[in-house]
């Protein structure tokens, strides 16, 4: 289930028809492709796979996992640099009215592509303009995972087993991360079906659409998805997209966070590359919750082939 969904158009067409249109070179600062997912769903995985992808210089250290020009787009030590405001001070609110002219500075001031890791919804501050502007922005890549599985792994994530809170949260059109005082900004994530809607009914920026588990099926072919989509093609592009599948195996990434940590994983959980399977939901969530979460998301699931 991987496509493509140009601005302006309603439904998704093959990523082997994508013109060259995508990220609008008349525009130079169209430099960012946003990664975008609900929490849980290959978003870091993607981005390894970029880092060794399209990673010019190898690492110093072992310990970067990522190597991607650009960040996460809740950095709020970035946002307080960049618009010389202590968001501290700030409502959420405030500090999303400003976020469209943060986006705007650092594809502005990069000279190169930019990859930032997203997890709110896409949608529009108080003034009535969206949180991420169009017109410094490549594309999206969008990484979507059947919300059973992503229940089970966003409570490990946070450090738990109560599945009934997860599926709540997934559930939730109202569902926030981080914000207030806490070390990320708020993210409005909407629940699971609402985040993937907000993302695809936009009109503005281009997006590719890949299911996690067609990753998981055919790591190589999606990474060529993703080349494709940025216009990386290149004569050597089939060995540099096996390359990055080799280093990126999730088994080698379990292993070297074991040996060595990753900085991503949060303190309450025991690991962040914990298991990466799909179907767990249904071998850990009990009947009733697995219910909850096709009653509100049953519509969606269908369409991307998460039948009950």
């Amino acid at each position: 289930m991987v496509g493509v969904k140009m601005a302006g158009q309603a439904a998704a067409m093959p990523a082997s028809s994508m013109k060259t249109e995508a990220g609008g070179s008349q525009n130079a600062i169209r430099k960012i492709c946003w990664l975008a997912s609900f929490p849980k769903s290959g978003n870091t995985w993607t981005r390894i796979l970029l880092s060794h992808l399209v990673g010019e210089k190898p690492s110093d250290s072992e310990l970067d996992y990522v190597q991607l020009n650009g960040s996460i787009s809740s950095n709020r030590v970035r946002f307080d640099n960049l618009t010389g405001l202590p968001s501290s001070d700030m409502t959420d609110d405030e500090i999303d009215i400003l976020r469209p002219a943060t986006y705007r500075s650092i594809a502005k001031d990069s000279s190169e592509r930019l990859y930032v890791k997203v997890h709110d919804a896409y949608h529009e501050n108080a003034q009535g303009n969206p949180i991420f502007p169009a017109d410094c922005s490549y594309g999206v890549i969008y990484l979507v995972r059947n919300p059973l599985d992503v229940a089970v792994s966003y409570a490990f994530h946070q450090g738990h087993q109560d599945f009934a809170k997860t599926v709540a949260q997934l559930n939730c059109a109202d569902h926030i991360m981080a914000g207030g005082p806490r070390s990320q900004l708020r993210q409005k994530t909407f629940g699971w079906a609402g985040h993937y809607k907000s993302w695809h009914q936009q009109t503005e920026i281009p997006v590719l659409t890949i299911r996690y588990e067609d990753m998981l099926e055919d790591t190589e072919a999606c990474v060529m998805q993703m080349a494709k989509f940025l216009q990386l093609e290149s004569d050597d592009m089939a060995e540099r997209v096996a390359h990055a599948v080799a280093e990126s195996h999730f088994d080698k990434l379990r292993e070297k966070e074991a040996r060595i940590g990753f900085q991503e994983r949060p303190q309450k959980a025991e690991r962040f590359f914990r298991s990466g399977r799909a179907g767990e939901g249904r071998e850990q969530l009990s009947s009733e919750l697995q219910n909850e979460i096709y009653n509100v998301n049953h519509e969606l699931m269908r369409k991307l082939g998460y039948a009950k």
